[in-house]
């Protein structure tokens, strides 16, 4: 073999050893990438997991820390005629909507005289309102515990039947005070205007009722006759 055959033999293994080199290093960088990527991928997933999760868990979290379904529960005195035209004109208003619209209804009405069942001022979806603060002003508890009082309570409610603009103007300052001013007016005199009984005389006569119910009550566990239920 003369010299130049034995170079360009050389030359040509040099060469192969190279390319085997080179293409193991490409080889070995394309499997790193991959176990780079897929790592990548795994981290981003597991993040796109949690936060799905974590989202999740506070909507739960804030649909369970609604006191009802609906957004408003109005506190109302059923003897008072003025108050009962306004209340089931919103009822029949939510209710049509509701329907029309295929969604939960957006009011709740409470009774002060028990029309919708017995009143308890100590449930925590009526706010803690005693029947006289009801019987006093028009009060109302939004779903997440916030108690309103007065032209507010109108405004909140005619704003979920779509009617807000009625009341609209109240929230300028000026004419504000000026509604506030006549709503507190008819508040002080309404139990005399629509029911010819002072504030104080009902109140009286609903803490006698609950009184004599409470005896009644008393005298029906006496005789072993009362529920469980009835005790507590």
């Amino acid at each position: 073999m003369t010299m130049s055959t034995k170079r360009a033999a050389f030359t040509f293994q040099s060469l192969m050893v190279s390319k085997r080199s080179v293409s193991g290093s490409f080889l070995h960088l394309r499997q790193n990438h991959s176990v780079v990527h897929n790592r990548e991928r795994r981290f981003l997933s597991s993040i796109s997991k949690k936060a799905t999760g974590s989202s999740s868990s506070e909507g739960s979290s804030s649909k369970g820390n609604r006191l009802f379904e609906e957004e408003i529960n109005i506190i109302y005195d059923s003897k008072c005629n003025v108050c009962k035209m306004e209340i089931d004109f919103l009822r029949k208003r939510d209710e049509k909507l509701a329907e029309e619209k295929q969604i939960h209804r957006k009011l709740k009405f409470t009774d002060l005289e028990g029309e919708t069942g017995e009143y308890d001022p100590l449930a925590m979806v009526n706010g803690g309102i005693t029947y006289k603060k009801g019987m006093a002003s028009m009060h109302a508890v939004t779903a997440d515990g916030t108690v309103m009082t007065g032209v507010p309570v109108f405004r909140a409610a005619y704003e979920q039947v779509g009617l807000g603009w009625l009341f609209w103007v109240t929230k300028l300052p000026l004419v504000k005070q000026l509604a506030d001013i006549c709503y507190n007016f008819f508040a002080k005199y309404r139990t005399i205007v629509t029911r010819g009984k002072s504030l104080e005389s009902l109140v009286q006569i609903y803490n006698e009722k609950k009184e004599l119910d409470q005896r009644k009550l008393e005298q029906l566990c006496e005789d072993g006759t009362c529920s469980i239920e009835e005790k507590r």
